[in-house]
């Protein structure tokens, strides 16, 4: 917790992503309340098995102290692995990579739909309309212009193998939005982008990735692999997606922080 700080660099900025809904023209924003939104990435962190391409993060020594006076790492990585933000480019060709993606575009309002009760008693289970709904009337009606995080606890399986949740047929179980609620979100909502604190913004059972298509022929972004998301408000707080800035990039891991 910071208490009573006020960033002058990042009011600037939120001023900037709210200014379209004319909310709050002051230009100091006051943080009490930070949340690091981001999973440490090693090299046992669980990721989505593709034969012949995907594999686990590698930190492999370049120099050291000892022999050469100063300490370096080189990283083997691929775009998709740990707390990552995916691009409109992932699945739909000519859309915006990582890079093109707007500054005012990663740091919005975010919200917290929380279906972790249906998904502790099924690993397939989907965020609906109706529970987007079920949140409205609660919480109030989306803002505009914000992420909307499904949390579904799945983040307490990370270090076993339910995270993947591989059956014997090495089908993929683990929860995520139901394409109807990603049109809906689309088309009755004005959203920046989703995520979600497991591997994949579509259930693990959707071979076909349909909302993350969906998604990215919108133009919008989502992050995975979100950490923490219980411990930031279902409303009021907002993220700050540090992305990274790779020329083509389809996605990287991203430092991810909430405040309010």
């Amino acid at each position: 917790m910071i208490t009573k700080i006020s960033v002058l660099f990042l009011g600037i900025l939120f001023v900037g992503c709210h200014d379209r809904s004319n909310q709050n023209n002051d230009r100091i924003l006051h943080i009490n309340h930070i949340v690091d939104l981001t999973h440490t990435l090693t090299p046992d962190f669980p990721y989505i098995p593709v034969k012949n391409m995907t594999y686990p993060f590698q930190l492999i020594p370049m120099a050291t102290l000892k022999e050469n006076g100063v300490a370096a790492n080189s990283w083997k990585i691929h775009e998709h692995l740990g707390t990552h933000t995916d691009a409109p480019n992932h699945f739909i060709e000519n859309q915006k990579s990582l890079d093109q993606i707007a500054l005012e575009d990663l740091i919005v309002p975010v919200v917290v739909i929380d279906i972790s009760d249906k998904a502790s008693k099924n690993r397939d289970a989907e965020l609906t309309v109706d529970d987007i709904k079920t949140f409205e009337s609660q919480y109030g009606k989306i803002p505009d212009h914000s992420c909307v995080m499904m949390y579904s606890g799945w983040e307490a399986h990370l270090k076993d193998p339910m995270f993947v949740g591989l059956d014997s047929q090495q089908v993929k179980h683990y929860p995520g939005f139901s394409s109807a609620a990603i049109q809906f979100l689309l088309t009755q909502r004005s959203i920046a982008g989703i995520g979600v604190d497991d591997l994949s913004i579509d259930p693990g059972i959707d071979e076909k990735y349909t909302g993350h298509k969906m998604l990215f022929a919108a133009g919008k972004w989502a992050v995975e692999c979100v950490a923490n998301l219980s411990n930031i408000p279902k409303t009021g707080a907002t993220i700050i997606v540090g992305a990274p800035k790779v020329g083509k990039a389809t996605g990287g891991f991203s430092r991810i922080i909430a405040v309010w």
